[in-house]
């Protein structure tokens, strides 16, 4: 198992937080206060203890799913609440029902707290995508 462990390596790249095609709001169902882009904040949201921690979080615990397709690249988003939980996980890439599934079971065990986006000195809601690179070595 720890072979397996090693052998599966998840690069999180931030670089979609500034790519083009993931600076739209997406159709998130949650209500409440207005949801922001993180290119609308003063302040973006991050994790607590760091993204190494959701990285080491990730790669411990996705099981690949037995699936004829290899999924290389997984993009999620979701909304960073004002009180440093997270909140209507959304995977928006086209990738088989399977990784979806695992994706949403692991990230919603996943209990790190963030800090909040802030704008004009006020923390807010803002809609975080993360992009997860696969790669097995």
């Amino acid at each position: 198992m720890k072979t397996l462990i090693c052998l599966l390596v998840f690069t999180l790249t931030s670089y979609a937080q500034t790519n083009t095609e993931n600076t739209t709001k997406l159709n998130h169902t949650v209500t409440g206060e207005k949801v922001y882009l993180v290119s609308e904040v003063d302040i973006k949201p991050k994790l607590m203890y760091g993204e190494n921690a959701l990285y080491r979080f990730l790669s411990r615990n996705f099981k690949f799913p037995k699936s004829d397709t290899f999924v290389t690249e997984i993009v999620c988003s979701f909304i960073v609440e004002v009180d440093g939980t997270f909140s209507d996980i959304k995977v928006i890439n086209k990738i088989p029902d399977e990784y979806k599934i695992e994706l949403l079971r692991v990230m919603n065990k996943f209990d790190e707290p963030w800090y909040p986006a802030v704008k004009d000195q006020n923390q807010v809601r803002c809609q975080y995508v993360l992009p997860i690179k696969i790669n097995l070595m």
